[in-house]
């Protein structure tokens, strides 16, 4: 990935694995709660509205049973990222009409113009790696996970 280092938007608490969620619009109420974590002045209510809201201009999967949704935000920092792996995939309306089972959600401050799209260039670009896939798929736990894009990103980053 191109000078963007994912380990700085990610941490563990924001990894989830789901064996129970059956539907997108699950997805992005779980996803809010996760980008919400320790956030006093966004509700994970808000998050989700807005990452829908974006989802509704036109689907974020790539294909291949990966997903990027992503939506900007007043109060933030600097952007999170949240990362969902299902059990059993998700319709996302793909233009390769696979349902998805990996999203990987960026929430921006609303400021962030150049960083929004170089963290979304970089996620895409990373994601469609198909080895790269492949590893975080068969992955078993959040740490595995974390310790993937840690590895990945932040040695292309350096």
């Amino acid at each position: 990935m191109d000078n963007v280092s994912f380990s700085a938007y990610l941490d563990l608490s924001r990894i989830s694995l789901q064996s129970d969620v059956s539907s997108e619009k699950r997805v992005f109420e779980l996803l809010g709660e996760l980008l919400a974590t320790d956030l006093a002045e966004i509700s994970a209510t808000h998050i989700s509205e807005g990452l829908v809201a974006r989802e509704r201009l036109g689907s974020t999967a790539l294909g291949a049973g990966m997903a990027i949704p992503h939506c900007r935000v007043d109060h933030l920092d600097k952007i999170r990222c949240a990362i969902i792996k299902l059990d059993h995939p998700v319709d996302f309306d793909a233009q390769d009409d696979q349902p998805v089972s990996f999203i990987c959600a960026l929430l921006v401050p609303s400021e962030a113009d150049n960083e929004h799209l170089q963290a979304l260039a970089s996620l895409a670009e990373f994601l469609s790696d198909r080895v790269t896939r492949e590893t975080l798929i068969s992955a078993h736990s959040a740490q595995e996970i974390l310790d993937i894009f840690i590895q990945k990103t932040d040695k292309n980053a350096a």
